[in-house]
């Protein structure tokens, strides 16, 4: 059987080691994998590369004019179409598709017409909106309707003139629900039952939990500690961009200010939040680490993982502090709590960080 993934990233980031994963698997089972891809770290067996920079830049720039994610790229998109007639896949297996490099709506009209068998791995809720990847930090619920004034319409990907959520979301549901065989693959229960509120309706919805590489993300000797001078201090993990978050930052500040015994280690650390996380004397701040054993002797180093998130899916960094042996702390918030239970962590209502402190004095 022949099965292309069509997705942002090969082997980069999490839904590309996810594609580069479920290729290595099709393959041994005696199955041909073939992907379709904006960018990747390494030559792809069976791969097609959509468009160039140029295309790419082009089709930022039409999103943030016309607000329309996913509507430019025609004359690549059609080309990639004509790979498609070559190799005849007998599945295709959609993943993320907005970052300004496919045509989606020629895409889903090229898969209705051929009765292709279309699986869609939602990593976030951009295929049932009319714009964004997580409606939840705005409370909005349009989508299960119809979108228009949109609250995230300057945020994300800004769209700086033209509001069309509402035909955007509409040309979803059409070109979605003309697909004779679609199934949608939730990553978290979460994302599966929001799905079930839309007016997506595919031949079935089911769940799969998302992966990590346990050879490589386990409990084990760290020189973590060594190597930056900790010794028995009590360590908390955390994420750069979830702790600066607007709705955060205050009382990340308290909570750091009022343990001065506690080490922070802070990863994703940018240029923006930088100046932040350096005024505090008990603050380790890490950037954008790649190399994934680095990744796995923070955890393993590190007594406890907070993870302050308002959206997500299904957080991969919880998956893989809890395989590390790491405990887990973080919010209830959509699929962040699905994995974590009494023996690996701790879930506390979102936003209350009275309750991330007597978790923390455990």
């Amino acid at each position: 059987m022949k099965v292309l993934q069509i997705n942002a990233t090969y082997g980069i980031g999490s839904t590309g080691t996810i594609v580069r994963d479920i290729g290595n698997t099709l393959r041994e089972s005696g199955n041909i994998p073939y992907f379709a891809y904006q960018s990747a770290n390494c030559e792809v067996e069976n791969g097609y590369k959509i468009g160039n920079i140029l295309d790419w830049k082009w089709h930022a720039l039409y999103t943030r004019i016309f607000g329309k994610q996913a509507y430019a790229s025609k004359r690549t998109t059609k080309k990639f179409l004509k790979w498609l007639d070559k190799i005849k896949p007998d599945v295709v297996h959609l993943h993320n598709l907005h970052s300004n490099y496919i045509n989606l709506n020629l895409l889903l009209d090229y898969l209705a017409k051929n009765k292709i068998k279309t699986v869609i791995t939602l990593h976030d809720c951009w295929y049932f909106t009319g714009k964004c990847t997580h409606y939840v930090n705005d409370g909005c619920d349009k989508w299960q309707d119809r979108c228009g004034n949109c609250p995230k319409l300057k945020k994300e990907v800004k769209s700086y003139f033209f509001d069309v959520t509402e035909k955007v979301l509409n040309d979803k549901i059409t070109k979605l629900n003309a697909i004779q065989d679609l199934t949608i693959v939730g990553c978290s229960k979460w994302i599966a039952e929001e799905t079930k509120k839309s007016k997506i309706k595919p031949k079935e919805i089911t769940v799969i939990h998302n992966g990590v590489d346990i050879s490589i993300f386990k409990p084990h000797d760290s020189e973590y500690r060594k190597s930056k001078r900790i010794g028995d201090e009590f360590v908390v993990l955390g994420l750069a961009d979830k702790w600066y978050d607007e709705k955060n930052r205050s009382q990340v500040e308290l909570l750091i200010n009022s343990h001065k015994d506690v080490k922070f280690v802070i990863i994703g650390v940018k240029k923006h939040n930088e100046e932040f996380f350096n005024k505090f004397d008990n603050v380790i701040a890490e950037g954008f680490i790649k190399d994934k054993n680095y990744l796995a002797d923070i955890y393993s180093a590190s007594d406890v993982f907070v993870n302050l998130t308002h959206a997500d899916t299904l957080p991969t960094v919880n998956m893989e502090s809890i395989c590390s042996g790491t405990p887990v702390i973080t919010f209830d918030a959509c699929g962040s709590p699905e994995l974590v239970d009494s023996q690996s962590g701790f879930v506390v209502k979102e936003g209350d960080f009275d309750g991330i402190e007597e978790k923390l004095n455990y």
